[in-house]
């Protein structure tokens, strides 16, 4: 994946019916969890196949945080998480 495939592949994501968001700024989650249960496994397949067809992307992971931030899908942490 490039840069500028980040808006389409977050379109497509979310043309499927699942939500994805920015969590805080270095990190997004793609949100299969939230979609009803007799929709998820047609729309896991729809996710598997829009990924496998960007490629890698985690080299863009800031990029895309804040492409979801910018579009409204951010959630902002309220405390730092320790590792």
């Amino acid at each position: 994946m490039t840069e500028d495939q980040i808006p389409a592949f977050v379109e497509e994501l979310l043309a499927a019916g699942c939500p994805v968001y920015a969590i805080g700024r270095e990190a997004y989650v793609i949100a299969e969890f939230e979609v009803p249960e007799t929709l998820r496994g047609a729309i896991s397949e729809q996710v598997n196949e829009i990924c496998e067809r960007y490629g890698k992307r985690d080299h863009l992971l800031l990029h895309i945080a804040h492409h979801l931030r910018t579009i409204g899908f951010g959630i902002e942490l309220t405390c730092e998480v320790i590792h």
